[in-house]
């Protein structure tokens, strides 16, 4: 259990790290001086994400040729 917990936490890194490399989030903020009080805002860019994995689809595709695993009629 402790491995797959593991590799679970080792994931989310990567899939995090990847997000914010793919500009999929972005995290912003701004201080109030009179009361001390930070806002920190995380925004998910849910089109870029989209765009992203339709890309990789087809990327996918042409790796495949094209092929759905579906027969063909001669």
């Amino acid at each position: 259990m402790k491995r797959f917990r593991s590799w679970l936490i080792v994931f989310a890194i990567i899939a995090i790290s990847l997000g914010f490399y793919r500009g999929w989030f972005t995290v912003s903020g701004s201080r109030e001086a009179v009361s001390h009080k930070v806002d920190v805002n995380l925004t998910v860019d849910t089109d870029k994400v989209k765009t992203d994995a339709e890309t990789v689809k087809e990327k996918a595709k042409e790796l495949t040729g094209n092929s759905t695993g579906e027969k063909t009629k001669p």
